[in-house]
C-alpha cells in the first residue's frame, strides 16, 4: 500500500477532511500512534496522542507528521466528528476532549491513497453499454477517481489532442475487446498510444465471446495494428467475461477494482 503520510495535503477543503482521517487511521494501524487523541481547545485546537506503544512516545511520530504535512492547517476535530471519523470518549473540565477513531475512518484504508486515473477505450458499436457500466461503477466506488470516457471530451476541443493527453496522463488503460473492436481505427490509435506510454498499464477486458490471441474469423484488424503490436497485446493478462450475465460482469468489475487498489469485500 502507498504511504499516504508522504503525500502532500490536498487543496480542496472536503478532500482535506477525508485525507486527514485516512492518515490518522493509517498511522494507528502501522503502530506509529494510537487511535485515541486528545484535543486541547485552550491552546487553539492542538492535537496530541495519548497512546504510548512499546514504551515509545507516539508523539515522536505524530508531531513531526503534523508539522511536515499540515503546518497547523489540519482540519479541526469538530469537522472530523461531523463526518463521522471521530467520536468523543471523554470530556474534561478544562473543555478539552478525548476522541477515538471510528470504523468509518479505518474503512478509508480500503481505497488507494491517491485515486487512480483511468482511460476507458472501447468500440461504440459493440462495447458502449459495458464502457458506461464500468465508468459508473468506478465512480460509485470512489467519486474522486478520474475515469475518462470519450463522452467527456469538452465541446469545441480537438478530440485527438484530448485523447492523447488523457491516455498519456492515465495510470490505467482499460481496453474493452469484442469482435470487430480491433477493426476500429480510433481504438487502434488509442491502443498504440497506450503501448507507447510506459507509465500506463493496459488492462484488457474481453466480452461477447472475444479472446485475446485466439482466431476470430470475422475479425480483420486495422492495418495500424501491426503484427508486433497485436503480439504485444496478446501477452497482456486479460479479464474475460465468460457469459453475458449480471453476475459475470459484477465479478470482473470487482476484480478490476481490486487491481486498481480498492477492497471489494464489504
Amino acid at each position: 500500500m502507498e504511504n499516504p503520510l508522504e503525500q502532500p495535503a490536498p487543496i480542496d477543503p472536503i478532500e482535506r477532511v477525508h485525507t486527514f482521517a485516512r492518515d490518522l487511521a493509517y498511522g494507528a494501524t502501522r503502530g506509529l500512534w494510537g487511535s485515541r487523541f486528545q484535543v486541547n481547545f485552550l491552546r487553539g485546537e492542538d492535537w496530541y496522542s495519548l497512546t504510548y506503544l512499546n514504551g515509545v512516545d507516539s508523539d515522536q511520530n505524530f508531531i513531526p507528521y503534523m508539522e511536515r504535512k499540515w503546518q497547523t492547517t489540519n482540519p479541526t476535530s469538530d469537522l472530523l466528528e461531523s463526518y463521522g471519523y471521530l467520536t468523543v470518549v471523554e470530556r474534561f473540565e478544562s473543555g478539552n476532549k478525548a476522541y477515538l477513531l471510528t470504523p468509518k475512518a479505518f474503512a478509508l484504508l480500503e481505497q488507494p491513497a491517491a485515486p487512480p486515473s483511468v482511460f476507458i477505450s472501447y468500440a461504440r458499436r459493440s462495447s458502449s453499454a459495458l464502457a458506461l457500466l464500468i465508468e459508473a461503477r468506478l465512480k460509485l466506488e470512489d467519486h474522486t477517481l478520474r475515469a475518462f470516457i470519450d463522452k467527456d471530451i469538452p465541446l469545441g476541443d480537438e478530440w485527438r489532442d484530448v485523447l492523447r493527453d488523457r491516455i498519456q496522463s492515465s495510470a490505467y488503460f482499460i481496453l474493452l475487446l469484442a469482435p470487430e473492436t480491433l477493426a476500429s481505427q480510433p481504438c487502434a490509435d488509442e491502443i498504440t498510444l497506450a503501448l507507447n506510454t510506459p507509465t500506463c498499464k493496459i488492462i484488457p477486458i474481453c466480452h461477447n465471446g472475444y479472446r485475446l490471441g485466439a482466431s476470430h474469423p470475422a475479425e480483420t484488424p486495422t492495418a495500424a495494428l501491426t503484427p508486433a503490436i497485436l503480439q504485444t497485446l496478446a501477452t497482456k493478462n486479460a479479464l474475460v467475461v465468460e457469459s453475458e450475465s449480471a453476475a459475470s460482469y459484477e465479478d470482473k468489475i470487482n476484480r478490476l477494482l481490486s487491481r486498481l487498489g480498492y477492497s471489494t469485500v464489504k
